[in-house]
């Protein structure tokens, strides 16, 4: 006889709601109540499990963050600018960033009304950080800065560190863009389905980023 799984316990199902309300509200147009109402929780609660609404609200970030391990503990180290071969495998390393970075954003589950949420909390916080959250933030997405602009700095090591934050911040843009934008991207190609194969995506950004960064070897030209 199979045993039918426990309900989430009470914080957790605080916390669920709290991504949802947060994301659908700001922090400042979300209430407790009805935080803890979808929750079906006392509102109480929120002060006994969280020191209150800042502290609920922190803590639904720390959940989103620690939903699913970072990614890039799954590729290669980046070699500094002036060891033997760092170009090419910066080279490779830049294309393993952009494939697991987009992986990743498509991963949430639209069906999911916590998923889809959480990548609205997310787009939200990193546009206007709150001063009691940002150490968070900071927390989560240096893993990814650090990565990519070693990256950028093996294969354009004659451009200075603002020259290559501005690149980097490019690269990183269009990957954010493509998931925030997909909903109209779907309405304008007519195809709920939209991307059907992610892997035309990441070769398209990939080539892209690196035409702009100004790569040639990444496009060898064909023999006459």
């Amino acid at each position: 006889m199979t045993t039918a799984p426990s309900p989430p316990d009470t914080r957790s199902r605080l916390l669920e709601s709290a991504i949802v309300h947060f994301a659908a509200q700001g922090f400042e147009g979300a209430g407790i109540r009805e935080i803890a109402k979808d929750a079906q929780a006392n509102s109480a609660l929120v002060a006994y499990h969280f020191c209150g609404k800042e502290g609920l609200y922190r803590e639904a970030l720390k959940t989103i963050f620690s939903r699913k391990p970072c990614p890039l503990t799954r590729l290669a180290a980046v070699p500094a600018a002036d060891a033997p071969g760092a170009r090419e495998i910066a080279l490779q390393c830049l294309r393993d960033y952009i494939r697991v970075f987009v992986v990743e954003l498509m991963a949430c589950d639209p069906g999911h009304p916590v998923d889809e949420a959480a990548m609205v909390l997310m787009a939200r916080e990193m546009q206007s950080p709150r001063p009691a959250s940002a150490d968070l933030l900071l927390e989560q997405v240096q893993p990814y800065v650090v990565y990519l602009m070693t990256c950028l700095q093996a294969l354009r090591p004659d451009l200075d560190d603002e020259t290559l934050f501005l690149m980097g911040g490019s690269i990183q843009g269009q990957l954010l863009h493509f998931r925030n934008s997909l909903g109209i991207t779907r309405l304008i190609r007519g195809n709920p389905a939209f991307p059907e194969d992610l892997e035309v995506i990441v070769q398209h950004f990939t080539e892209f980023s690196l035409r702009g960064l100004g790569v040639p070897e990444a496009f060898p030209q064909p023999r006459p």
